[in-house]
């Protein structure tokens, strides 16, 4: 008797869990470290919400916790930035490095190679963190307007020339790492980067989240 009242018990709980919603999973923690663009430092105060980072995550459906690490300036020499930031977060399950727009103004032949190696550095420093199976996406830097630049207009063709190939180098370093690679060259559509030839407006930021959120679903495991 008293076995079959057990059983009656176990299976009514399991009839009443059948009805129940299922428990949401935890969002994905999203760690992005880049420069201006990540950090939307351009943007005006009204358009904050509108920075790519927010856009995705707030397009994930609750499957992204968008960490932004982004700083204004930053150049891909900022490895030991990036590791005082590391301790700052426990978890990660996807390290989006986001640089090389700063480091195009170097147009000398030492510009990508110092990049592909302050970047191999960082993901050395994450994964011994947050495990060697840590998840990584690599961007190459957006597409610049060379008629809207400021200072370096001089140079707009070189300049272009080297996001293009740390684009290129890019790719062979996510290869290297068995991370990701994701473009962004081209994403962001001229009107876009009126301002000053670099900084996306809204617009531009709602580009790149668009770009950004399936690759960002699709670069993290199971």
């Amino acid at each position: 008797m008293k076995s079959l009242r057990s059983q009656i018990i176990l299976g009514l709980f399991l009839l009443i869990g059948a009805f129940l919603p299922a428990r949401a999973a935890e969002p994905r923690v999203v760690i992005v470290f880049g420069d201006s663009i990540t950090a939307g430092s351009m943007l005006p105060n009204e358009d904050k919400p509108k920075l790519w980072v927010h856009l995705v995550e707030a397009q994930s459906g609750g499957q992204l916790q968008m960490i932004n690490e982004g700083k204004g300036g930053r150049p891909t020499n900022s490895v030991k930035e990036f590791q005082d930031m590391l301790p700052k977060h426990p978890h990660a399950d996807l390290l989006v490095l986001a640089l090389g727009t700063n480091d195009s103004r170097d147009i000398s032949d030492q510009c990508v190679p110092k990049a592909v190696a302050n970047l191999r550095a960082m993901i050395g420093l994450a994964r011994g963190t947050y495990g060697k199976d840590l998840a990584v996406l690599i961007v190459g830097p957006t597409n610049i307007r060379k008629d809207a630049l400021g200072p370096t207009k001089p140079i707009a063709d070189q300049r272009d020339a080297k996001l293009r190939e740390l684009g290129a180098a890019y790719v062979e370093l996510a290869k290297e790492v068995q991370g990701e690679f994701f473009s962004l060259y081209g994403v962001v559509p001229e009107a876009s980067l009126a301002k000053d030839g670099v900084h996306p407006d809204a617009a531009g930021n709602e580009a790149i989240a668009q770009a950004m959120l399936p690759k960002l679903m699709s670069g993290l495991k199971p």
